[in-house]
């Protein structure tokens, strides 16, 4: 891994680039329009190259960029508020705990690039949390785990929220109070888990929530103050439904796969993981929504 600090690469022409630098120096090639990392006797292009791309931030005192190569640590720009731009590397297969917390003055979609395999704890928290319009978060598909608190606060990320069909574990709080998505919400076929207040405060998601047939339970307030989610396809027996799990949502219908067998009640007036007042219908044949 290789990290300079807020320094832009040199620029050369092609026939000018220098022998006589660091293993793993990088420079802008002006004659190819590539960024280059020397290997101790060459100079390797690495956009798109075996080793990928590096993630580069940029500053807005300067300005200035800083750029890492490889695998992003804990911490790495935690609580840096200069930070206006984010582009992560293909080099990357983790993003680390805390690693750009409280950066709240990110601005611009965030891609999370099909590099990367797992996002830590508090990796985004209060980021992207500006009051002003900022983007839509894409998640790569080889993402597997999604920390607690991962993108909590993250008031400024806009759109569709989509938990691609790699994820297996989403951590409590992860999405909590990204209030800013206002589309839809796609949940993958890998999750197992609806953790505790994991998209509790998202009040911009719409729905219909369709809850996979690999989840088998949803933790006490999962969808929280979710309240434009009025109508719910949940794959989970009534009993594995948190008693808060909807507590201040929009609820108002549910339809539960094999709802009978599975401990639920059809029929008007139900109480749905805190939420009152829900119909709830058979949907022997979920998750096939009409």
């Amino acid at each position: 891994m290789s990290h300079t600090t807020k320094i832009p690469p040199a620029k050369y022409a092609t026939s000018d680039l220098p022998t006589d630098v660091a293993v793993g120096t990088i420079v802008f090639d002006e004659t190819t329009s590539e960024h280059k990392s020397f290997n101790g006797s060459s100079w390797d292009a690495i956009e798109g190259g075996g080793i990928g791309t590096q993630t580069i931030v940029f500053d807005s005192t300067g300005p200035s960029y800083d750029q890492i190569q490889g695998d992003i640590p804990d911490n790495w720009k935690s609580n840096d508020a200069s930070l206006k731009g984010l582009v992560i590397g293909t080099s990357c297969t983790s993003i680390g705990s805390s690693a750009f917390y409280y950066c709240n003055g990110l601005t611009g979609s965030l891609v999370i690039p099909d590099s990367v395999t797992t996002i830590g704890d508090y990796a985004f928290n209060m980021g992207f949390s500006s009051d002003s319009w900022s983007g839509p978060l894409t998640i790569g598909n080889s993402v597997t785990s999604i920390g607690s608190y991962a993108f909590r606060y993250c008031i400024g990320l806009t759109g569709d929220l989509v938990i691609p069909d790699s994820v297996t574990s989403i951590g409590s709080y992860a999405f909590y109070y990204c209030q800013g998505f206002n589309g839809s919400l796609t949940i993958g076929n890998s999750v197992t888990t609806i953790t505790s207040y994991s998209f509790g405060g998202c009040s911009g998601l719409t729905g219909p929530l369709v809850i996979p047939n690999s989840v088998t339970s949803i933790s006490n307030y999962a969808f929280f103050y979710c309240s434009l989610l009025t109508t719910a396809y949940l794959a989970p027996p009534l009993a594995n439904v948190g008693s808060q799990a909807f507590y201040v949502s929009g609820l108002t219908t549910v339809y539960a796969k094999d709802a009978v067998a599975s401990g639920w009640t059809l029929g008007a007036g139900q109480t749905v993981g805190g939420k009152t007042g829900v119909t709830v219908i058979d949907w022997t044949n979920y998750p096939n929504i009409p």
